[in-house]
């Protein structure tokens, strides 16, 4: 091995001189969208014997020096390049800086230090959920192909587009999925159409991206650069499929690959019930414990003034707030640096994308609360998303309020959410609802053995009989208009000549949604004579 050579890790603008020896693991032309003749330049990946890797490029006009001299898989040593910044909207590696070809950079190609010849990383798969790679990483993945779906046809940006999921497993069983879009996609379509006979399939996936729903891994392709490798004969497919074969009930005549379902789960009604307390609006503040709460209330009116679309993390949904960009001098760098965001959760991100929040007023016989719901929940009430609501009325979304919207008021649904410490210590009451339904049987469930008549949104505030004892058994079930008084009050003369008032409360029940009649005492008439005013004799002087 030479001397003077530096790793690719520590490759620097500031070092002068640099030499490097690596491999060229794979090379491609970035190009406009849809115009593969209009050529960019010339990309490539390196790796050393340590294992580093650093992306590679050169401009446009030296293309032709360079594009028969790079080889995947051969070795080279490399000076008198320049160093740039790893820039870029999509970079495909995590290395802070690039390698830069000028027209006089020295390419020369050397017999190969180590037997790898593709530059094979494999990635455990329970390393992607133990540690959270970030959108810069680029990981190798190696597994059997176990299920395999059909082409799932989208839209996104107003465009109609296609992906396929996959699921590999290793030779542990442990499973990690696989999601491929439009033209990688459609390279499965062979192994889909043959699935139950083609056997055993290994599928290796080199330079993929990780992303994360939840805190469940999916890898896919990098824009540029990814490589697949199925069912190839090379070293690394075979060792893996002798390793999986090996297993104990492995049984070649019974693997078929299962076709793979990737639709989402529905709420069942154990699932939408379970742990949660049934609650009437008004009793939702009764504890200061946690709990998972229920209601059955009708939206009200829409919270216009907090907005309905916000910039969101692709990842979590929660929001994104654009990071200040630093004022720097004049760059002769090719690429204009990523623009990145801050997530509360995922710290620096990049992948960002509109979604609707809106917080309602929903209000039952006994009160009224704020919720908020958001994307999924709005689009399946109003049946429209976000894009085309941009689409429709501008990117300025702070500036209107789109009238599709509107269709949440005077719905009457179950809502499902969450009464943590922090709506207390806060005195914060803006709940988020986290499953919602309409279906009349989740409904009638809601329903029973705690409400015991659904009276309607027209019910007037009874007028108290005059007896001793409420006719209502279950006081938390009288219904109660919110908007209006009793007319009249009755009460019975007690013996002791005081009048006593007689109220519809009864017992306090547990759930604390009792109602009280109040009176004002101002304008009611006593019954003491001696307590009344005397009237006053106002004497009239004759007129001269």
């Amino acid at each position: 091995m030479e001397h003077n050579l530096t790793p690719l890790c520590d490759i620097d603008p500031m070092l002068d001189d640099i030499k490097v020896v690596a491999r060229c693991i794979s090379k491609w032309k970035p190009h406009t969208f849809g115009k593969p003749n209009d050529v960019w330049s010339l990309d490539f990946v390196l790796q050393d014997a340590q294992g580093n890797r650093v992306h590679g490029t050169c401009k446009k006009d030296y293309i032709n020096k360079f594009q028969l001299l790079l080889d995947e898989g051969s070795c080279y040593r490399i000076g008198n390049f320049g160093v740039g910044e790893n820039g870029g909207s999509y970079p495909l590696l995590s290395h802070r800086y690039k390698l830069n070809l000028y027209k006089n950079s020295s390419v020369t190609r050397l017999a190969s230090f180590n037997n790898n010849v593709r530059g094979f990383k494999f990635e455990p798969f329970p390393n992607l959920c133990v540690r959270k790679f970030s959108e810069s990483e680029s990981v190798d993945v190696i597994g059997t192909i176990v299920s395999i779906s059909d082409l799932i046809p989208f839209t996104k940006y107003g465009k109609e587009k296609q992906r396929r999921n996959l699921i590999l497993e290793d030779v542990e069983g442990v499973q990690l999925q696989c999601c491929f879009f439009d033209a990688w996609a459609t390279k499965f379509d062979n192994l889909h159409a043959q699935r139950e006979k083609v056997g055993h399939v290994v599928m290796i996936l080199q330079l993929a991206k990780v992303s994360y729903f939840g805190d469940k891994p999916s890898v896919t392709n990098a824009m540029w650069g990814s490589k697949l490798y199925l069912n190839e004969d090379i070293p690394e497919i075979n060792s893996f499929r002798q390793m999986y074969e090996s297993q104990d009930g492995y049984d070649p005549a019974k693997h078929i690959i299962s076709v793979f379902s990737s639709g989402k789960k529905e709420t069942t009604m154990a699932d939408f019930f379970k742990g949660a307390v049934k609650k009437m609006v008004g009793s939702i503040r009764d504890t200061e414990d946690e709990y998972n709460c229920i209601i059955y209330a009708k939206i009200h009116k829409i919270h216009r003034e907090h907005g309905w679309a916000y910039l969101a993390c692709k990842r979590c949904g929660c929001k994104a707030q654009e990071v200040e960009k630093k004022q720097t001098s004049s760059s002769n760098s090719k690429f204009k640096k990523q623009q990145t965001w801050n997530c509360k959760k995922h710290k620096e991100i990049t992948a960002v994308g509109m979604k609707m929040k809106v917080i309602v007023r929903v209000i039952d016989d006994t009160g009224s609360a704020s919720l908020v719901m958001f994307d999924d929940m709005i689009s399946k009430l109003c049946g429209v998303d976000c894009y085309a609501l941009i689409k429709q009325y501008g990117p300025e979304v702070d500036d209107y309020f789109p009238a599709e919207l509107n269709g949440l008021i005077g719905k009457k649904l179950l809502f499902r959410f969450e009464y943590t410490s922090y709506n207390v210590t806060h005195n914060n009451h803006v709940y988020q609802v986290k499953l919602l339904s309409d279906e009349e049987a989740m409904i009638s469930s809601f329903k029973k053995d705690f409400i015991i008549e659904d009276v309607g949104d027209d019910v007037q505030t009874p007028v108290l009989n005059d007896s001793n004892t409420s006719k209502f058994k279950n006081v938390d079930n009288i219904p109660f208009n919110i908007e209006e008084t009793p007319t009249s009050v009755k009460g019975k003369q007690s013996s002791a000549g005081d009048s006593e008032i007689q109220s519809s409360a009864g017992d306090t029940s547990s759930s604390g949604s009792a109602k009280r009649t109040f009176i004002d005492l101002d304008d009611y008439e006593e019954n003491d004579e001696a307590k009344k005013s005397k009237l006053v004799e106002v004497k009239i002087e004759p007129e001269e």
